[in-house]
């Protein structure tokens, strides 16, 4: 047996840690197996981070007045350029449809798709002339465990199973009894057409039976740096934030951890195979297991001398959270050089709302702790979540320029109303609450809730929102020169460490 796994997650920074699992499975079961890796014939993907030029500030404001007026006009000018720039255009889906004709020619069995929303129309295009030669499309994705969003991917040409959830236990099997044309209606993450309706998979709890990802046909040479993805447990161990889509996606739901033993091993594994020792921990937070996070620490330096890696953690309210100042000072000497978590807010009352579980001053402590230690600190924000003043807005602002000294790079994001979420949930059930909310409809080409929030248009939270991006855009317009200067940091790191 033949497939042909599509990877239509392109990030173009390193291989994709889910397909990477596909492959591994599909050939631990001897099927032979093709990657259409779009990265390969040169589709980019999203564009990697870049130090911030002056005219940005200016195109993010109109990016965000665009997308917060009320002006219908202005909203569909904004929508007609959105279609135009997108990832999945044009140019790309004529590039990958003709990748795909020249990995058709191996005649394959089946052709699985692992897809985000955005990529509808390249995945219909796909199921199409799957359909014409006789091949069955399974699709799946995080996207899918939406009835409405799994419904509408389920009438693609071609397709004759849309997934939502961890397929690795029963993949082999789904597989092929949809080859055999056997009833697969009571496979657990199917959707469900004659029920319209998703019978998500239960969490996979045994991780460390997984075989470890195989990323041996992805286009390494094409890759700026050999970066091996990894995770050591799915899901979040905080998993309350009430924004956050991940409490009822395939990655969240429960946490789950693997052994340190069998993280080493897939590090030892993938290192030799590569011959890299640069790493991404794609977890959701890093530190939700705090044994297996300050093992990692211990033992990654004594495993691969002089290993690079980043993480994302939770700045969290736990007593201990892994993250006091020895606790980093040890990361930053056990080759972690950059950490990701999220800001979301600067004002207490918004987190509070949020429930992020986290406190200002332990934050800020933990800023100027990091920066200490010569490791790089990537955050998120939020602009417009329900709720939300002009003086909370200030706050966050505030608070990024107070840390500005302590601050890679901020990821400034206007609030997205995810289906399924406990703010969705309150939003739905308190309309009093929050008179300036209007919920629309469920959007299920992006799988987001369309909505409007009348304080956004406002004169005054328009000019808090062009405060807090240029308090923002201060920081990413200085990202070569904090990167160098965090490289020189931890540069001095190592060689104390070799001195020792």
């Amino acid at each position: 047996m033949r497939a042909l796994v599509i990877d239509l997650n392109n990030f173009s920074r390193y291989p994709t840690l889910s397909v990477g699992y596909l492959t591994s499975v599909l050939r631990t079961n001897q099927i032979d197996v093709d990657i259409l890796s779009p990265f390969a014939k040169g589709v980019a993907g999203y564009p990697r981070l870049t130090q911030a030029r002056r005219r940005e500030l200016y195109l993010n404001f109109l990016k965000h007045w665009t997308a917060v007026t009320p002006n219908k006009t202005l909203k569909r000018i904004r929508k007609i350029i959105q279609q135009i720039f997108h990832p999945g255009g044009s140019e790309d889906k004529k590039v990958i449809l003709e990748y795909l004709d020249e990995l058709l020619n191996n005649t394959p069995d089946v052709v699985l798709i692992s897809a985000y929303t955005m990529y509808y129309d390249i995945s219909y295009a796909i199921g199409e002339i799957c359909q014409q030669r006789g091949i069955p499309v399974i699709i799946g994705g995080s996207a899918f465990v939406h009835p409405e969003v799994a419904a509408l991917w389920h009438n693609i040409p071609g397709v004759s199973a849309v997934y939502a959830g961890e397929p690795e236990p029963h993949l082999i099997s789904l597989i092929n009894d949809v080859l055999a044309g056997k009833d697969i209606s009571a496979y657990r993450g199917l959707y469900k057409p004659t029920q319209q309706m998703v019978d998500v998979a239960p969490p996979l709890v045994a991780l460390d039976q997984l075989p470890f990802p195989d990323f041996s046909d992805f286009p390494w040479h094409a890759y700026p740096n050999k970066v091996i993805p990894l995770m050591t447990g799915r899901g979040c161990e905080w998993d309350i934030c009430t924004f956050c889509s991940d409490v009822s996606s395939a990655s969240g739901r429960t946490f789950r951890s693997r052994s340190i033993e069998n993280v080493i091993d897939e590090m030892r594994f993938q290192s030799a195979q590569f011959a890299t020792k640069l790493f991404v921990f794609l977890d959701l937070k890093l530190n939700s297991d705090l044994f297996l996070w300050r093992e990692l620490i211990e033992r990654i330096p004594k495993e691969f001398p002089n290993a690079l890696w980043t993480a994302s953690i939770h700045v969290d309210s736990r007593m201990d959270n892994g993250l006091s100042k020895a606790d980093l000072q040890k990361a930053a000497k056990a080759g972690l050089v950059r950490i990701t978590c999220g800001l979301e807010s600067g004002s207490a009352r918004m987190l509070k709302q949020m429930a992020k579980g986290i406190k200002l001053d332990r934050l800020s402590r933990f800023l100027q702790d990091a920066h200490e230690a010569g490791i790089s600190v990537r955050m998120t924000a939020i602009i417009g979540y329900p709720g939300e003043e002009v003086a909370d807005v200030d706050l966050t602002t505030e608070f990024i320029a107070k840390h500005t000294p302590y601050i890679e790079r901020i990821m400034l994001n206007r609030f997205t109303l995810m289906p399924k979420t406990p703010i969705s949930q309150q939003l739905a059930n308190n309309s009093d609450k929050y008179p300036e909310f209007s919920i629309k409809q469920f959007d299920v080409n992006s799988a987001t809730i369309s909505h409007s929030n009348t304080k956004l248009s406002t004169r005054s939270y328009y000019w808090a929102a062009f405060r807090l991006m240029k308090a923002v855009h201060g920081i990413n317009k200085n990202l070569n020169t904090l990167l160098q200067e965090n490289l020189k940091v931890l540069c001095k790191s190592i060689a104390c460490l070799k001195n020792n």
